[in-house]
């Protein structure tokens, strides 16, 4: 069995009976308030078992804070206070309750991040409800099966898109009031946002009007409705085969995360930090949670392509993300540097060469305080210039970006899970950390390789089961509790783990050879002439490949081309068989990428093509180019 996560334990502060009383509010947040900087402090320890008490340590440890979360809106900010925070989370859980939710219903959320997206998270918590998260990013038939398969009564969402969207799927007649203004007839809507409510309907802050302002004692009646193995939320995979499964989370499962993770990394109050992946996504979520616990400033963006634009206003000191936005700044600098005068060119050359020594080997101190100051300082700004380190999960990242933001003096660590372990398996951290690994086993977490090459896992982090669906939960986890992740890697001497891809994404040629697609792809995606890689070949005598040149920020000489004289300009032709040569003199001869076509797009999330988390959907790309593939290998026989 594997090593338990010690939970800590301490008395409780007793001494601020009314700590985080005050006048009855508007859950939104308060308009155009200036974020303020805490001085590091000291933490007191406080005990977590489930994650309702997060609600208590945000209240007991951080209670005086005053920009615990905020949000930009209409070219202002807008903030909750650390008690404002606790109080619209505990009115919102009494509101919940004498509408007759109870222990174990579904509460469903469908929005972007924002703070009352963990308002009523925190509630359904409190009161012992599940919450399902939905991503703000899909259409009316998969929001209608998250809802049909898992039995949700109350839905919280925050435009009128989705209203609309909604109101297609629910029942006729849904969020009316019966009459007594608490009975409602099929699924009960509720908006964040009451221009958003639908006709007769009601909103987040009418829902809670007239609630008492929330006191220490209302926290202590809710004290206990759970437990560590009571469900805590059913997590729907995005999944790049087939239909999502509901997974099916405790609070033991996120807890375990929480405490494995807290002494990891150095967070504290002083600490500011962007939400931008959706909170729908396991990532996210258990990272707020742990910034919650160390008290961390939140800034929510409800879009990754707002992130950019924030950074020199949230001035964030840590940042969490999934590999697609490090490359994507990768190559939009690379550009940049290959746009600038040949002297300034070799200045930058000569600081990445010392950045990259000082990040291996230390040492080169007054060089690199040179290369600080001349190159990477105008760079770090660019993410708003106090970001101290970042974490990359969801897939692995291309060991040239990992390596670049080391040089700059940004540590990038890099995580490894899956949403059925909530989801941390592997972390590399300060003083632990091998480039081109995950890292090692988080505490608590056992890791070993089968004879596939199948990597298994053993955690307190590990889900109760997928949603009505046994038989796959069993296939998922043998008799001895392991979980089969179904990713494919090695465990090196120091217990460092290495992906290499997802077992169902190997691709087998007609002469038997297994490849990973994946780390062919990383090799070409950072170049910033190519946005996207898909690498074919199952069942053909060798690999060929789909890319998508990088339309949106084309490097020199092709800037300002439209897409479509940019993939037709055989000068494109001739750098992307260029690069296709480089790797492949770096692969061995069954791995090496003979053929290319341009697509015409991006691969999209509303084509289907890629996951809310930028991961490639091999089967429906495959599947949408299959002639185009067929037209690669011409003469070439596919094995079925």
């Amino acid at each position: 069995m594997c090593e338990s996560v010690p939970r800590c334990s301490v008395p409780d502060r007793r001494d601020s009976a009314a700590r985080f009383q005050s006048p009855p509010l508007r859950v939104g947040c308060r308009r155009g308030r200036r974020r303020t900087q805490c001085a590091p402090r000291s933490v007191t320890v406080l005990s977590l078992e489930t994650l309702s008490d997060l609600v208590r340590v945000v209240a007991e440890r951080y209670g005086e804070r005053e920009d615990l979360l905020s949000i930009r809106r209409h070219r202002r900010t807008d903030s909750l206070s650390a008690r404002e925070f606790v109080d619209a989370v505990c009115r919102t859980a009494k509101a919940l309750e004498s509408r007759g939710v109870a222990r174990g219903d579904r509460v469903a959320l469908f929005a972007t991040n924002r703070p009352e997206w963990h308002v009523v998270d925190f509630a359904c918590h409190l009161v012992g409800a599940v919450s399902v998260p939905i991503y703000p990013t899909l259409n009316a038939p998969q929001v209608a099966y998250i809802l049909l398969d898992s039995g949700a009564g109350w839905i919280f969402y925050d435009d009128k898109a989705k209203r609309d969207l909604l109101s297609g799927i629910v029942p006729h007649g849904a969020g009316e009031d019966d009459g007594d203004g608490s009975e409602q007839r099929g699924l009960r809507m509720v908006a964040l946002d009451e221009d958003a409510a639908i006709e007769g309907g009601t909103h987040l802050d009418a829902l809670i009007a007239g609630a008492p302002p929330a006191t220490e004692a209302d926290l202590a009646a809710f004290s206990g409705r759970v437990g560590p193995d009571d469900t805590a939320s059913i997590i729907y995979t995005s999944g790049t085969t087939g239909d999502p499964k509901g997974v099916v989370l405790s609070h033991r499962n996120f807890v375990s995360n929480i405490l494995a993770c807290q002494e990891l990394y150095p967070l504290g109050e002083e600490d500011q930090a962007l939400s931008f992946l959706p909170l729908s996504h396991v990532f996210e979520r258990t990272v707020d949670y742990l910034f919650f616990y160390r008290g961390v400033s939140i800034h929510y963006s409800p879009a990754i392509e707002r992130v950019a634009g924030l950074m020199p206003d949230v001035r964030p000191t840590v940042l969490c993300s999934v590999p697609r936005l490090y490359e994507s700044a990768y190559l939009r600098i690379q550009n940049l540097f290959a746009s600038q005068p040949p002297a300034r060119r070799r200045l930058i050359g000569w600081a990445l060469k010392v950045g990259k020594r000082r990040a291996e080997r230390g040492g080169a101190a007054l060089q690199g305080l040179i290369a600080d100051r001349l190159v990477f300082r105008k760079i770090k700004q660019r993410f708003g210039g106090r970001l101290r380190f970042a974490i990359s999960g969801g897939a692995a990242i291309a060991n040239e970006v990992a390596e670049f933001f080391d040089a700059i003096g940004i540590r990038l660590y890099q995580g490894y899970g899956l949403t059925e372990t909530a989801p941390v398996l592997a972390v590399e951290y300060p003083g632990a950390s091998r480039r081109g690994s995950v890292g090692t086993a988080a505490p608590g977490v056992e890791l070993r390789i089968a004879e596939d090459g199948e990597i298994l896992a053993r955690t307190e982090g590990l889900m109760q089961g997928y949603w009505k669906k046994p038989e796959d939960t069993a296939e998922a986890i043998d008799p001895d509790g392991w979980f089969h992740t179904g990713d494919i890697g090695r465990l090196d001497d120091d217990g460092y783990l290495y992906i290499t891809d997802r077992k169902k994404d190997l691709l087998v040629t007609s002469g038997g050879k297994n490849v990973a697609p994946q780390p062919i792809e990383q090799m070409l995606i950072t170049h910033p002439a190519i946005a996207q890689v898909v690498v074919v070949g199952d069942g053909y005598p060798y690999l060929n490949a789909l890319i998508v040149p990088n339309y949106a920020e084309p490097p020199e000489p092709f800037t300002g081309m439209d897409p479509s004289e940019l993939r037709q300009d055989p000068r494109l032709q001739e750098l992307v068989q260029g690069v296709l040569d480089r790797a492949n003199e770096r692969l061995p001869a069954h791995e090496r990428v003979r053929r290319f076509r341009l697509l015409e797009r991006e691969l999209t999330l509303e084509e289907g093509e890629i996951t809310p988390t930028l991961k490639v959907r091999r089967k429906i790309v495959n599947e949408r180019y299959r002639d185009v593939i067929a037209s690669m290998y011409l003469k070439s026989q596919r094995v079925s």
